[in-house]
């Protein structure tokens, strides 16, 4: 019996997806979350712990930077899966049918292994001379070489190497990480302050946004996002664009969902989003009050939640809340306004003087307008890819 075989065939049949979406493409990047989730595989935490790294949309040249240094930090055996602009809900099944029998190719697995090594040796060779053979990455391309973390929380081994401004200004940490520098605290007291970027790869996060922070131990005492590819020439969109069929509902559950899994519940978050996949698919009926009452009745929610503000006068508590009823009155057959969004220009302000944790909740909570920011033929700002 071949072992490896064996081995590849077992682990093949729940594979671990990396999501990655591309902005101005909400509804592919819906039926990618259903297709993935229909099949029960699990969601990857980052590059390391990802068998299949799933790329909706047709990224830009900043986000495709980004991709192909988060493909080659995917241990073997992986696949690549790249869905075009024009993908419909059909067309990720008959590719996510094939995932399985090409993860478990012993043959295939032998050439990815190969390529991620001939990878490897290639960018450290490249930061070696780059260094004037003085090496100071670890090999593993943590970055797209412009700051753009692909959502490994790198806090502890950068603030393990932390020095003063004026010492070793040039140099960086691992993973291209500049150095800490030293700053009073709100308290007085002296810090390092470690220069982060968050983002554009992170579970349950934005599509192409990177905010970038100024951390002192775990408070954000600064923060700038951004959007990639926000500017510059597109891809031609093929998709067709709908006026968003029912866009409140879906936008809410949406937003609600990502809430709860960034606040570690996952199983009414996955709850959410199958709801927000029935009304898509035109389901009136879908049962929200049982939703509803779950994330109404829980007090430690409710309590955690309510203590993370960003400073504008709204904490995350508020605005799941908010959320909450305006899909009561969706359920009633009401009408609700539209919300409004902050763009990535207004959301560093509101997440200063958050701690790290709570800084992913309200990025969560606040659902930056990402789509509307980009600009897209064939999808205006205001509309949605409603598929």
């Amino acid at each position: 019996m071949d072992l490896t075989a064996t081995l590849l065939r077992f682990a093949a049949r729940v594979p671990h997806v990396l999501l990655v979406p591309v902005p101005g493409r909400p509804g592919l990047r819906m039926d990618a979350e259903h297709a993935v989730a229909h099949r029960g595989w699990p969601e990857a935490t980052g590059p390391a712990d990802a068998d299949v790294l799933l790329v909706a949309g047709t990224p830009g040249p900043e986000l495709d930077g980004v991709v192909g240094n988060v493909w080659r930090r995917i241990p073997a055996p992986r696949i690549r899966v790249d869905l075009d602009d024009g993908s419909t809900a059909a067309d990720i099944e008959v590719v996510l049918d094939r995932v399985p029998g090409s993860l478990a190719d012993p043959r295939r697995a032998r050439e990815e292994a190969t390529a991620a090594v001939t990878a490897a040796d290639v960018t450290d060779a490249g930061s070696h001379d780059e260094h004037g053979g003085q090496d100071h990455t670890d090999g593993t391309d943590h970055t797209d070489g412009t700051g753009h973390t692909d959502g490994t929380d790198h806090t502890d081994e950068a603030a393990s190497g932390g020095h003063h401004h004026d010492d070793h200004m040039d140099m960086s940490l691992p993973g291209g990480l500049s150095m800490a520098d030293v700053a009073e605290d709100r308290d007085g007291l002296a810090l390092d302050v470690l220069r982060l970027p968050l983002g554009p790869v992170l579970p349950d996060w934005p599509a192409g946004l990177v905010v970038d922070v100024e951390l002192q131990g775990d408070v954000v005492t600064a923060a700038e996002a951004r959007l990639l590819d926000a500017t510059g020439p597109r891809p031609p969109a093929t998709a067709p664009v709908l006026a968003a069929p029912v866009p409140r509902a879906v936008r809410d559950l949406d937003v609600v969902a990502r809430v709860l899994a960034v606040a570690g519940w996952p199983g009414p978050a996955a709850r959410a989003r199958d709801l927000r996949d029935r009304i898509r698919a035109g389901d009136p009926a879908a049962d929200l009050a049982s939703l509803l009452r779950t994330v109404r009745r829980s007090r430690v929610l409710r309590l955690m939640l309510r203590r993370i503000g960003d400073g504008h006068g709204a904490d995350v508590a508020g605005l799941l809340e908010q959320r909450l009823a305006r899909l009561d009155a969706y359920g009633a057959g009401a009408a609700v306004d539209e919300l409004h969004r902050p763009g990535p220009a207004d959301l560093g302000a509101r997440l200063a003087g958050a701690e790290l944790a709570a800084a992913r909740l309200l990025v969560a909570a606040l659902d930056p307008d990402v789509d509307g920011a980009v600009s897209v033929a064939g999808v205006g700002d205001g509309q949605e890819d409603g598929r």
